[in-house]
């Protein structure tokens, strides 16, 4: 699907909310307005029932069984299942994060019960698993209320006790006389990860959102609770590099049962307290006032009557990180009361208790296993009873956090209230625990609402929660860490950053998923529509992206530089994996554009942003090119249907082209220091590509390049030798020969004669032309005034006033523009010692060079090579001839507008447009990188990762497209990247970019670039993949460059940036080319970017981009 913007996922939300919305100022909806009416003037917390309306609870689609886990780690069968009580974990890659998670089960909440965004007044979210350290989940939430920024609450952080202290201020707020009659909505939301070891198996992930409000079905009084709070340090998270936590268990787990027993303790003080007052503030049946006091005597709030015990109440909740903790800790409110009856009474006979353990300081009965034992006997029938329920979810799912003691609610709710028995009068004492520590137990009861809109019974049929837990997919217990070990690469990787675990369409429908981080640090989010079908359950949930980093460390080090034959642990055999290693690391460390359109500025400081942007580069073409190119008699061969020829001349203005990118000037002189007489050696071509790579080498880091001084765009000298140089381009001193020869020729013919005689000439002839053999009086009136200013510029070029019809003299420089190219010219600039060559692939021939720079890092010829580019079709000298061409072909469009011309993909599409520019690309073993880190003092940073090329020949026609082979040889290049690199197509489409090579020729649609190139990519990826695959185009808006890819170098800014060009007036649809995901631009979060390359001479040249963070 595509990568929308949360806010675009809500604008159902949205729309509602505006009908109940002034445009000015925020207004209660009638049903907030009613309930506000008609609680306001409650005068106590039970006359109000404030309390819990509904809930949502949310957790991720897979999980692993406790069983399984036991035998893939290795351990005593039992040891997970009985020692942690646990069943299932459930659990999530680098795809969702904590605001995924309670974006989810927010949205889900709002959708379930119907609510208005409008009607809730106060968020607030409890969390430890921080994406952030200053921006809150709770604002990224605020995308879920379009229109109502009068939201109070924030994000409260306290290890797993968040949730707890985010509901009670909820429950405060709407008790309160400030409350405004909305709703409040509590979000708990965590994601518990463990490095490798014992603790692992007691991860899990979760959300809760809880809807809080007056005449609740659970009801909370604010006395009815106690709160420990103490400074220890059991769980903690200091390192903000990794998220798992430094944890002390032993302390911990003693921590927890402090904090039980001492909120346990006042908690039922307080209810004994409570319910003495309540015996003794009732109205008495003969008319006594409310307060009197009853003729009975008091009882001590000690008495029996009031003691609130273990069995005090129908249902308990705890906070559970593992279900084993909860079944201990129950049991000890046992021995509580047994030690607390004991102190007010002196009784030591109590059933299954030893006396000794009454009188024992507290701290030394808590790795008593003989009391453990006794305990859990004495508990067990009740835990049965009052908590087995409650803890049946997490039992399923894991630990979650401050999600945890919600989790345990909804449980309950989904259990005994979908039995029909948590009915009217029914209580539930909680116990929330965070590390750090805090802890609060307090009780809800359940009564009926006035109102029939929530209910126990309705919420029980909303959660549905153990038929969710079952519609969860089982999956193999390695997977648990694949997805663990992908977050913690996440962790690692920094910004910009692309998920990879595990693939959207294994999301449950409704999901929010983590799009990517930006290079500004900004998270996006999309949602899976709840349509959406889900991938097939039963293949391995981790895509081969995540399998192959798993693999990583069981393998070599990748080969960086120098080429290792790695045999199998067999001599004499080699396996893929073994193949797969000999593959070379190899980074993009510089990139540089420069781009046509802009007469001054070739090389200007927002080149990148404007490939990204997509800003046109395309001009009209002057006048006097028109004429050049019409003057070359062009003669183009339309075929027909039935087989027959057409000649069509083109004879008039109206048929050549009209439009082109020109390029602009650019002084190598003045910017780079290059000696002006260097520089004259040079062909505009050369001088494109020798800027552009001095361009790469600065924002490399290679060299400073602060100014015009020439020493300052050289490399190093520890780098020189190691450097090598590529120059691509499809016309080679093209410029330069052609040139020559025209300047030749125009002195044998206008030069060699005296203007007064071709003046005289033309006279003759047209005398001749004449019926009358005469001419008007006009037309001898013109012809003498041009006889007369000849005659004066005969006289001034035999003064030697005039160059014009000067003879002409060799240049000397000739053989340097046609013989040093710019791979040796830039070589020589900038010191590159390295390897050195040109390539001319036509139209491939900058991937074909980015793949032979691969080739030379990986046979260890160069630890860096700077690719180059440079062609200039739309220049004076060439575009007269390659104009006229590529229109005797049929190949390019005379259309006079921009937006009727520039059409990639679009049915109206009717030839390419040419242009001008170079690039250059600095690739890199990734260990010459490392180590520059290390020692330069330039900065730079690795833009992305060249994972893959190829490069080939169809041997099929000099200028149409071969789509068979095409098609077999992207199926060629992408089953190689799978099996070296683990990326599957699926991969590749789902989070990928396509960069084609369309060029807008459209001489039928069968022949034309486009139709051969999606051919080839049906072929490939099948038209499910293809319908997923973002397709970018650039010569859309920058013309043809010929040899000149300016797609390679977008490819590497758009997996930095993380934005993505658009295709340019694209308006009709080809059926021929089906259903295509043709880019509107903007920001779109990506791991690779695939390239294909076509060019004459039948030319084929893939590659494949990966983002910077990829290992």
């Amino acid at each position: 699907m595509s990568a929308l913007a949360v806010g675009a996922a809500v604008g159902a939300l949205g729309m509602e909310a505006a009908k109940r919305l002034s445009a000015s100022s925020l207004s209660l909806s009638p049903a907030a307005t009613e309930k506000y009416e008609s609680t306001r003037n409650c005068d106590t917390s039970q006359d109000k029932n404030v309390g819990i309306l509904a809930l949502e609870v949310y957790t991720p689609s897979t999980y692993i069984e406790q069983t399984e886990l036991e035998e893939h780690s290795g351990v005593p069968a039992g040891k997970y299942t009985i020692g942690l009580g646990q069943d299932g974990l459930g659990f999530c890659g680098d795809a969702e994060d904590v605001n995924s998670l309670a974006l989810t089960v927010v949205h889900s909440l709002l959708e379930k019960y119907n609510i208005d965004p409008s009607e809730v007044g106060r968020l607030e979210v409890g969390t430890e698993t921080l994406v952030d350290k200053s921006k809150s989940t709770k604002t990224v939430l605020m995308d879920l209320f379009p229109g109502n920024t009068n939201i109070e609450g924030a994000t409260v952080v306290n290890a797993c006790y968040g949730g707890t202290a985010a509901l009670l201020n909820a429950f405060m707020w709407v008790e309160s006389d400030g409350w405004d009659g909305r709703y409040a909505i509590v979000v708990a939301a965590d994601i518990a990860a463990y490095a490798r070891g014992g603790a692992r198996p007691t991860s899990g992930a979760g959300a809760v959102a809880v809807l809080v409000g007056r005449d609740a079905p659970l009801t909370f009084n604010p006395k009815e609770r106690a709160t420990h709070a103490a400074n220890v340090w059991d769980f903690f998270k200091p390192d903000h590099t990794v998220e798992y936590p430094t944890v002390d268990g032993k302390l911990s787990q003693v921590c927890y049962y402090q904090a039980l027993e001492d909120v346990y303790t006042r908690f039922c003080d307080k209810l004994a307290e409570v319910s003495s007052k309540k015996k003794t503030t009732t109205t008495t049946s003969n008319g006594r006032s409310k307060g009197s006091t009853s003729s009975s005597p008091i009882k001590d709030k000690t008495d029996d009557e009031h003691m609130f015990t273990a069995k005090s109440h129908d249902y308990f909740v705890f906070h559970a990180p593992y279900n084993k903790l909860v079944q201990k800790s129950y049991g000890r409110l046992f021995f509580m009361d047994a030690r607390k009856r004991f102190e007010r009474t002196g009784d030591k006979d109590i059933e299954g208790i030893d006396p000794e353990w009454l009188s024992k300081p507290i701290h030394e009965t808590y790795t008593d296993k003989g009391l453990e034992g006794s305990l859990k006997k004495m508990s067990a029938a009740d835990y049965k009873r009052r908590l087995e329920d409650a803890n049946m979810a997490s039992k399923r799912v894991g630990n979650t956090y401050a999600a945890s003691v919600f989790l345990g609610l909804a449980s309950l709710i989904d259990r005994v209230g979908g039995r029909g028995d948590l009915t009217h009068g029914k209580s539930i004492a909680v116990f929330s625990y965070g590390s750090g520590a805090l802890a609060t137990m307090y009780r809800l009861k359940v009564r009926e609402s006035a109102s029939s809109r929530f209910s126990i019974p309705k919420m029980a049929e909303a959660l549905k929660l153990m038929e969710r837990l079952d519609s969860r997919e089982k999956v193999h217990p390695s997977e648990l860490d694949h997805a663990l070990e992908t977050r913690a690469r996440m962790h690692r990787a920094g910004a910009p950053y692309s998920p990879v675990y595990p693939t959207i369409g294994r999301l449950f429908p409704g999901t929010y998923y983590l799009n990517g981080i930006d290079s500004n640090w900004i998270r996006t989010y999309s949602r899976v529509p709840l349509d959406a079908k889900m991938d097939p359950r039963g293949t391995p949930l981790a895509p081969p992206i995540v399998m192959r980093l798993a693999k990583r460390d069981q393998m070599s080090h990748p080969v960086t530089g120098i080429l290792q034959v790695l045999s199998s642990t067999e001599e004499g055999s080699a396996d893929k994996n073994t193949e797969a290693r000999r593959r070379v690391a190899c980074v993009i460390t510089g990139i540089a554009a420069g781009l046509p359109g802009n007469p001054d500025e070739v090389f200007s400081s927002d080149n990148m942003n404007r490939l990204i942007a997509g800003d046109s580069c395309i001009r009209p073409v002057s006048g006097s090119l028109r004429m050049a190119m019409l003057e070359k008699n062009v003669v183009q061969i339309k075929k027909s249907s039935d087989g027959t020829s057409k000649r069509l001349k083109v004879d008039s203005e109206t048929e050549v082209i009209k439009l082109a990118a020109p390029l602009g000037s650019f002084d190598l002189t003045a910017s780079y220091g290059v000696p002006p007489g260097l520089a004259e050696t040079m062909d505009v071509a050369a001088q494109v590509a020798v800027a552009a790579g001095m361009e790469a080498l600065k924002s490399a880091g290679l060299v400073s390049g602060k100014t015009s001084d020439a020493s300052e765009w050289k490399l190093p000298e520890r780098y020189r030798d190691s450097t090598g140089v590529l120059y691509a381009s499809s016309f080679p001193a093209m410029d330069a020969a052609v040139g020559e020869v025209m300047r030749f020729l125009q002195s044998k013919t206008v030069g060699a004669a005296p203007t007064m005689r071709l003046i005289s000439a033309l006279r003759s002839r047209l005398l001749r032309a004449s019926p009358d053999r005469e001419l008007s009086d006009d037309d001898e009136a013109a012809f003498a005034r041009l006889l007369a200013r000849a005659g004066e510029a005969d006289g001034a070029v035999e003064n030697g006033h005039s160059t014009v019809n000067q003879e002409y003299e060799f240049d000397r420089k000739f053989l340097f523009r046609v013989l040093v190219l710019g791979n040796a010219q830039l070589a020589q600039l900038a010191g590159c010692r390295g390897p050195n060559t040109q390539t001319n692939a036509a139209c491939a021939g900058t991937t074909q060079a980015i793949a032979m720079a691969q080739d030379m890092l990986i046979s260890g010829r160069a630890e860096r090579v700077v690719v180059v580019a440079g062609d200039n079709a739309s220049g004076e000298t060439l575009l007269p001839w390659l104009g006229s061409g590529f229109r005797a072909l049929g190949a390019a469009t005379t259309k006079a507008a921009v937006e009727d011309a520039a059409l990639p993909f679009d049915k109206r599409r009717s030839g390419m447009l040419l242009g001008a520019g170079g690039i250059g690309m600095v690739l890199e073993t990734e260990l010459s990188s490392l180590e520059r880190q290390k020692h330069s003092t330039l900065p730079f940073e690795v833009k992305a990762r060249l994972l893959a090329t190829q490069y080939s020949n169809s041997a099929y026609h000099g200028a149409a497209l071969d789509r068979k082979h095409i098609g077999s040889e992207l199926v060629r290049f992408l089953n190689d990247v799978e099996l070296i690199h683990g990326i599957s197509k699926a991969e590749i489409a789902t989070h990928g970019v396509y960069f084609s090579h369309e060029t807008c020729t459209h001489a039928s649609s069968a022949s034309s670039c486009s139709g051969n190139e999606i051919a080839a990519l049906r072929l490939a990826f099948g038209d499910e993949l293809l319908a997923k695959l973002l397709i970018l185009n650039t010569k859309g808006f920058t013309g043809h460059p010929m040899g000149v890819s300016f797609e390679d170098v977008t490819a590497v800014e758009v997996l930095l940036r993380q934005k993505v060009p658009p295709i340019p007036n694209y308006q009709e649809k080809d059926e021929y080319l089906g259903n295509l995901n043709l880019s509107k631009g903007g920001p779109y979060a990506c791991r690779y970017a695939l390239r294909f390359a076509a060019g004459f001479g039948s030319q084929v040249a893939f590659a494949l981009y990966a983002t910077s963070q990829y290992e």
